[in-house]
Formats: structure tokens, C-alpha cells, sequence
């Protein structure tokens, strides 16, 4: 007997977005035609070569840097590893100390942790409701021997957005590096990093619908760093190792439209954010969105269901709601198998039932008003059964601009 179930609505796009058909399209004549080493010489190996130099330029133009200060990684962990580790080398012996917050990517605080047990200090500053660092605390805890500090741009829970001209000012100001892990925000958000005072940004192709397993770090141009990874010659000797190839291109190609239609999917994705929350406010008395208005990126809602009124499990309502045909997270996805309640929730202040209670919806320029309407019935739905509410869904039908 056929299935009449609805198709399933992803809403989980802070995960990891669908690959966009031109994506795709650049792509597969660097799987099936273009084989070619890029580090050959001959005609082959020099057509492939261009077209990895041409996505590295596009790359940059998505950031407003030189081409030259791109290396491409096997994605942000890997970019943020290194920039830890490289800016620490970079800073010399007589500066160690590492300034970070508690609500950064496990990526930054597992590298955090493996420099703290090589000597580093690491001093994790508070962060707001949103989970956005406190700049005057950041400030107060700079001394001589900090070599770095590390902060997300956009917060991958919660969307909430540092403030990244003022950072990298104050930073620049007291001679201490600056990492940013950007990819909650690269394409997203306007970043440019010859006005902003950045040394080291992460940057990732599968938030902005490219492949998966590859990523960038951006340098700025100056002292020589240590390879990544030794080997060969590519990437400037920055990181040897055959490129992949077809993955580069896909991230050049989506880093191209990224930046010419950021400013419409900013848009689009602001008026389906405003429609989720009028929904969930009309349904669902007294949840806490986890930051609001321009302090979030749009296309990110953290909301949290406080226990007193939502005698509900966040983990359980996640499988509730896919089981519904909705998917969405109870944090983010890199911690998804662990049973311990988010270390960024905890970080904004949430106690440990407000923490078990709080999921995260993420969408995209490609998601439609009609999924977004959808998607909310079945979380409303599903909250309210959970809870014990029966209280019939209120919500006006504003329409998406």
C-alpha cells in the first residue's frame, strides 16, 4: 500500500544546507572530464589548475581578501584547529594564552583545551543571552602574554552576532590576534576583512549549499606560517596534499552566489523568521527566543520552552517532530550524539531543565513560506501534546515578503 505521508520539512539548514543545482552543475566536469592532478604541468593538470585559482578568487571576493590568503581545508574544524594552533606559533614563546568564551564551536574549545595541557591559559569570557561575548570583558582579561583570541561571528545555536568591527579594533588596538570562526556567517552576513581587523577567519562551503569536506582559512598576509600539512607543494606549501578538486570548485561556485544574492536571502530568510516567531508567540504562551531583532542572524531561531509551563524534553521533542515529518535540532549538530544538554544554552544562563528544553530551527533562502507554515504546525502540534496543551493554533496568516 502507498504511503499519503507529507513530505518531510527540513528545517535544520545551520546543520548543513542542500547543495544548490548550479553548485552541482560547476562540479561534475571536475568529476567525469577535468581529472587532472592540478600540480602537473601539462595541459590537463594547467586546466584544472586555473580552475582551482579561479574558485580561490572567489573565495576571497566573498570575504574582500587576496586570493593568496586562502588555503583551502577539509572544512571549518580543521580551519579552526589550525588557526589556533598557528596563531599560538606565531605569537612566540613569551606570549600562550588563548582568550575564548564558553559558547564557541567544540571545534575552537577542543583546540582550547589541547593548548591549555601544552601550557596555554585559556580564559573563557561571559556571553550575553545570545551568546555573544561581552567586548568589555574581553578587554579586561587581555595581558601580555595573550597571543590570541578566538569568537565565533554568528553563533551556530542561537544565531546570535558578535560585534566584529568593534572586536578586531579593540583586539588590533592591544596587538593581539583575532581569530573568527565565520561559518555561521560567511555569505550571510557582509565580511571585509580590509576593514575589519581579522588575522585568521574560518570559513566553511557546506552552510552556504556547497560540498561537504571543504573549507578555507583565510591568513592575513604576513609572517610565514608552518604547514598544515607536509608533503607537497600545494597550496603555497601551506598544506601539501592533492587538492579536491571537484569539492573547491563546488565551494568557489557557491562562495560566487553567496555573495551576489546575500542581500535577497537575508531578506527572504528575515521574513520567514518573523512569521516562526509570530506562530510560535500565538500558540505557544511564554518560550523565550534565545536572542531577537538585530542582535541574530535571521535564519537562525533558538527557542526555549521554560519548564514550568513546558514539561517537555528538547531531545525528545526533536524525535517527536521528525517522527511528524519535521526535521529541526536540539543543538548543534556536531554534539547531536551526545546526551549532555548543550554547552551554549548553559552558557547564556538557562538552568538544566530550560537547557533540556531548547531547540534550534534553522532555514534557507530555498526554504518557502509554505514549508516554514508547516513546519511550525507540527512543532506547535507537537509541543502542545507533549505539554498537555490543546489550545488550537491562533496565529494570523501574515504573508512573507
Amino acid at each position: 500500500m502507498a504511503s499519503h505521508r507529507t513530505p518531510a520539512i527540513y528545517l535544520d539548514h545551520a546543520a548543513t544546507t542542500p547543495l544548490d543545482e548550479r553548485v552541482l552543475d560547476a562540479m561534475l566536469p571536475y568529476l567525469r572530464d577535468h581529472y587532472g592532478n592540478p600540480s602537473s604541468v601539462h595541459a590537463m593538470g594547467r586546466t584544472v589548475k586555473a580552475a582551482v585559482e579561479e574558485a580561490r578568487t572567489e573565495v576571497a571576493a566573498l570575504i574582500n581578501a587576496k586570493p593568496g590568503e586562502i588555503i583551502f581545508t577539509s572544512g571549518g574544524t580543521e580551519s579552526d584547529n589550525a588557526a589556533i594552533r598557528f596563531a599560538l606559533e606565531a605569537a612566540g614563546e613569551t606570549a600562550r594564552d588563548i582568550i575564548t568564551s564558553p559558547a564557541e564551536h567544540t571545534a575552537v574549545l577542543a583546540a582550547c583545551a589541547q593548548a591549555q595541557r601544552n601550557g596555554a591559559v585559556v580564559c573563557e569570557i561571559p556571553v550575553n543571552h545570545a551568546a555573544v561575548p561581552d567586548i568589555a570583558s574581553i578587554e579586561a582579561r587581555i595581558a601580555p602574554s595573550t597571543a590570541v583570541c578566538s569568537l565565533m561571528h554568528v553563533n551556530n545555536e542561537t544565531g546570535g552576532i558578535l560585534p566584529l568591527d568593534a572586536t578586531g579594533e579593540l583586539l588590533w588596538k592591544h596587538d593581539v590576534l583575532f581569530h573568527c570562526d565565520a561559518v555561521q556567517s560567511a555569505g550571510k552576513l557582509p565580511i571585509d576583512v580590509t576593514k575589519t581587523h581579522v588575522d585568521l577567519l574560518s570559513l566553511s562551503a557546506h552552510k552556504i549549499h556547497g560540498p561537504k569536506g571543504t573549507g578555507a582559512l583565510y591568513v592575513r598576509s604576513g609572517p610565514r606560517m608552518t604547514p598544515l600539512q607536509f608533503g607537497g607543494a600545494q597550496e603555497r606549501g601551506r598544506r601539501g596534499g592533492t587538492e579536491n578538486v571537484p569539492a573547491i570548485i563546488g565551494f568557489g561556485e557557491a562562495a560566487k552566489w553567496a555573495r551576489l544574492e546575500m542581500e535577497q536571502r537575508y531578506r527572504h530568510c528575515a521574513g520567514l523568521r518573523a512569521l516562526a516567531e509570530e506562530m510560535l508567540c500565538s500558540s505557544l504562551p511564554g518560550i523565550h527566543f534565545n536572542g531577537t531583532g538585530n542582535e541574530v542572524i535571521p535564519n537562525i531561531l533558538s527557542v526555549t520552552f521554560p519548564a514550568d509551563a513546558y514539561a517537555i524534553d528538547g531531545a525528545m521533542l526533536v524525535m517527536r517532530c521528525d517522527i511528524e515529518g519535521l526535521m529541526i535540532s536540539s543543538g548543534s549538530a556536531c554534539s547531536a550524539g551526545s546526551i549532555e544538554a548543550s554547552h551554549v544554552i548553559r552558557a547564556i544562563g538557562r538552568d538544566d531543565a530550560g537547557t533540556a528544553a531548547t531547540i534550534r530551527v534553522s532555514f534557507t533562502a530555498e526554504t518557502t513560506e509554505e514549508e516554514l507554515r508547516g513546519g511550525m504546525d507540527i512543532l506547535i502540534r507537537v509541543v502542545q501534546g507533549m505539554s498537555g496543551r490543546s489550545r488550537p493554533c491562533s496565529h494570523s496568516r501574515m504573508t512573507i515578503p
